[in-house]
C-alpha cells in the first residue's frame, strides 16, 4: 500500500540506477499508452522525469523491484529437540505453540501465517521491516518476507528447516528470530540449532563435498558447465578470511577434468589449491533440461554466512540461434529445482559427516 507521494526525482533515480529493470519499466509506460524507444537506463530516466505517476503505478514499481530478481534462494538448518518426544509430530506441535505465543506478543518479527500441511509439516510466513541507508524515500522502509518450512525426515530424530530468503541479511534476521523463539517461555531451550557448515568437514571433505555434487544425477536435468568457483584459504594459515574467485583459465582446467569423467581433485589446478591450503566455498553449476530448451545456473555456497545456501542465480531459454536468453522460470519449476538440490546437498553433506565419525 502506498500512503506517501513519490517525487519524480526519486523515480528517476530508481530507473537510472536500474533498481527497476528498464524493460520492466517500459511495460509500465506501454500500459499507459507510452512507447519508449530509448536504449539505456539513463536516457529512459531523463525521458520519464516529467511524467506523473499515481499510487497504482508506484505500487507496481515497488512490486517490480521485489520481483525483477525473482529467483528462489534458500538455506537449510536442522533443529534437534532437547527433551524426548514419542514422535516428531509432538515436537512440531510444541514449536507451533511457541510460535503462536510469539505471534501474540507482537514482537519485531510478524507471523503473517502459520499452518500445517497434510504431511504434518509446519509452514510459516514471517515478515519484518528493514530500513535501507542512503535509499530514496520510496524504498527506505522495506517489508521483507521469509517463508519457512519445518519438516520431518524419515528415520531422523531432528527436523529440517527450509528457509526462503532474498539475501544474507534475511538469513541473519531469521537466525535472531529462531533463537528468540527458542527461549520464548523464558525458561530452558526447546531445541538445539544445527548449522550445515564447511567448518564441520575435514580439509579433504571440503573439496569432496563439491566433487560429489558434480557427480550427482537428476532425472530432468544434465550438467552442462561449471560457471564459477569461489575459494578461501584455511583460517589456520592466514588471518585474512577474504574469499577469492577462480580465474577463467583455472575454471577451464576444472571443467576439463569434470567432463573427462575425472574427480575435480585430479585436476592440477585443484591439487595446487589444496597444497596451498585453499578450499572451495561456492560452486555455480549450469544445468540444461533434458526435455526442453530451458537451462539454469544454481549456486551452492557457504559465503556471507557459514550456513549452506542453495540459490538459483539465472534461468534461460535457448532461441532459434542457439543463444541463451534470460527468462524467469515459473515458481513451480524453481521450487522443483530448489528442492532437488537441497536434497542432494543434504545427502552429500550427511554422508561426509558420517564418514568422519568412523
Amino acid at each position: 500500500m502506498i500512503n506517501k507521494f513519490a517525487q519524480n526525482s526519486e523515480i528517476k533515480m530508481l530507473v537510472e540506477e536500474k533498481q527497476i529493470n528498464p524493460s520492466q519499466f517500459k511495460r509500465i509506460l506501454s500500459n499507459k499508452g507510452i512507447f519508449s524507444l530509448v536504449r539505456n537506463a539513463e536516457e529512459l530516466s531523463n525521458q520519464i522525469y516529467p511524467f506523473f505517476f499515481g499510487s497504482r503505478d508506484i505500487q507496481l514499481m515497488k512490486e517490480l523491484m521485489q520481483s525483477s530478481t525473482s529467483y528462489e534462494k534458500s538455506s537449510i538448518i536442522k533443529i534437534n529437540p532437547i527433551d524426548e518426544y514419542e514422535t516428531l509430530d509432538e515436537f512440531i506441535d510444541t514449536i507451533n505453540e511457541d510460535i503462536q505465543q510469539y505471534r501474540v506478543k507482537n514482537l519485531k518479527y510478524k507471523i503473517d501465517d502459520i499452518h500445517k500441511d497434510g504431511d504434518g509439516n509446519l509452514h510459516i510466513r514471517m515478515t519484518y521491516n528493514k530500513k535501507s541507508k542512503g535509499k530514496t524515500e520510496l524504498i527506505k522502509n522495506q517489508t521483507r518476507e521469509l517463508n519457512i518450512k519445518i519438516e520431518k525426515r524419515d528415520k531422523e530424530k531432528s527436523l529440517l528447516v527450509d528457509i526462503r530468503q532474498r539475501d544474507n541479511s534475511d538469513l541473519k534476521e531469521f537466525d535472531l528470530f529462531i533463537k528468540s523463539l527458542n527461549r520464548i517461555d523464558g525458561e530452558s531451550d526447546l531445541f538445539n540449532i544445527e548449522y550445515l557448515t564447511l567448518d564441520k568437514l575435514s580439509k579433504e571433505n571440503k573439496i569432496k563435498f563439491f566433487d560429489e555434487l558434480i557427480k550427482y544425477t537428476y532425472t530432468n536435468w544434465r550438467l552442462e558447465d561449471i560457471k564459477g568457483v569461489d575459494f578461501k584459504k584455511d583460517e589456520a594459515d592466514i588471518d585474512d578470511e577474504q574469499e577469492e574467485v577462480v580465474s577463467s583459465d583455472d575454471l577451464a582446467g576444472i571443467n576439463s577434468a569434470i567432463f573427462k569423467g575425472s574427480s575435480i581433485r585430479d585436476s592440477g589446478i585443484v591439487k595446487k589449491f589444496e597444497e596451498q591450503g585453499f578450499y572451495f566455498t561456492s560452486m555455480k553449476f549450469k544445468y540444461s533440461y533434458n526435455a526442453t530448451v530451458d537451462s539454469f545456473i544454481i549456486d551452492i555456497n557457504f559465503k556471507g554466512t557459514d550456513n549452506i545456501k542453495i540459490d538459483i542465480v539465472k534461468t534461460y531459454e535457448r532461441d532459434e540461434n542457439d543463444r541463451d536468453l534470460i527468462t524467469v522460470l515459473p515458481v513451480s519449476e524453481q521450487e522443483e529445482i530448489i528442492l532437488a538440490f537441497q536434497e542432494a546437498s543434504y545427502n552429500v553433506y550427511n554422508k561426509l559427516i558420517n564418514s568422519q565419525k568412523k
